[in-house]
């Protein structure tokens, strides 16, 4: 029988063990950004598939031999090459410069007034891209997308996806009607908050505005208080800007905290959306689409219509890389889809080849850096 001096002293070497494993990792990463560096100077791409494989293969024999279930030095060793893989394309976007139109008088237009989401987005993405730009607010999809086809913008963010809501009609209406290219996108958290002027209880309130987006992103809240009215609003910041003005204490807003700073609301409840990790995402267009190098992490978006099954399309592709929305239900439906991959990679023009064979209509929305989700300054 093992005494407890027994167990401390293996526990003891085990606790030796995790620290030279974090030790080796810390060494193995110092010899990723080697690499990296090596790949950046000599145009390497990132991700060298047959390596990695045979990687893999020759580690889980090693594994095997010495008692260890192949699975599990699988699964570990992948994560170790995706963390790797993360590290070289954060150096290598940081080394990576394309030509644009990023000068001091570069316009911006994005869904008014400022403290919207799309203000906060559009903020967000010129923080991360390093843009000079000057801002132009407008009050409706249209407006946006009509600055940048008629150069009185270079550039406009448009929200096309909740994680709550789903696609966003209009945002992919439009799109499809459009001469601009998605350029860049950008994820941001969302914390709606029902807020309201000073002296504004929940129990007074009788109307409540906000964008439609916010309604059917905090459906299950709003059905509990089936008395309220919803009033829609053109952004969540116009909706502040509405009660602000209104100034009775029968109002409230569905919101941002940053629009409620702004507008001098007091936050009556957060967290109102139905999903805990709420996130948007937003895409930039532009006149001009941009040519990314196939090292680069992208992201192409197309837009089709067909009145065939696409089961059987994507069954053949058998790829995991793409994801497929349907629009609506009429006899010739409408489909957007996102293909985590470059335009000229094998993926994407396989899939497009497929797409012409049952489609009459197919449009390439953009092929674009990949973006990350940012949380919402507080």
């Amino acid at each position: 029988m093992q005494s407890k001096n027994d167990l401390l002293h293996f526990r003891s070497e085990i606790n030796t063990i995790d620290t030279n494993i974090v030790k080796l990792l810390a060494k193995r990463k110092k010899l990723v950004l080697n690499i990296a560096q090596s790949k950046i100077k000599n145009n390497k791409p990132i991700r060298d598939k047959k390596r990695e494989e045979s990687l893999l293969n020759e580690l889980t024999k090693l594994g095997k031999k010495n008692h260890l279930n192949p699975s599990y030095i699988k699964n570990l060793f992948e994560l170790i090459i995706e963390e790797s893989v993360l590290i070289q394309t954060k150096m290598l976007q940081k080394n990576y410069h394309y030509e644009s139109k990023n000068t001091p008088n570069t316009n911006f237009s994005f869904l008014g007034p400022k403290g919207s989401y799309s203000h906060i987005a559009m903020l967000q993405y010129i923080k991360k891209s390093k843009i000079q730009y000057t801002e132009k607010e407008f009050f409706n999809f249209e407006e946006i997308v009509f600055s940048v086809e008629n150069n009185i913008s270079d550039y406009a963010i448009l929200p096309i996806e909740n994680s709550c809501s789903g696609l966003i009609d209009e945002a992919v209406n439009l799109l499809e009607k459009t001469n601009l290219f998605i350029i860049g996108e950008i994820k941001i958290s969302i914390n709606h908050c029902l807020v309201a002027t000073k002296n504004t209880k929940v129990n007074n309130i009788k109307n409540v505005y906000s964008h439609p987006q916010p309604f059917k992103q905090c459906s299950n809240f709003i059905n509990r208080f089936p008395q309220w009215k919803i009033q829609y609003s053109k952004s969540t910041s116009s909706a502040m800007k509405k009660i602000v003005r209104l100034n009775s204490n029968t109002n409230a807003a569905i919101g941002n905290e940053i629009s409620a700073k702004i507008y001098g609301l007091k936050i009556l409840l957060k967290n109102l959306s139905n999903k805990e990790n709420n996130t948007t995402r937003f895409i930039v267009l532009s006149k001009q689409p941009i040519q990314f190098s196939l090292k680069i992490p992208t992201k192409t978006t197309l837009i089709f219509k067909s009145k065939y099954n696409l089961k059987n399309i994507f069954n053949k592709l058998n790829e995991k890389k793409i994801k497929i929305y349907e629009m609506n239900n009429k006899l010739e439906k409408t489909f957007f889809i996102d293909i985590k991959d470059n335009i000229l990679s094998n993926i994407a023009q396989n899939t497009i080849i497929e797409i012409n064979k049952i489609s009459n209509f197919l449009k390439i929305l953009g092929c674009y850096a990949t973006g990350n989700i940012i949380t919402e300054n507080k």
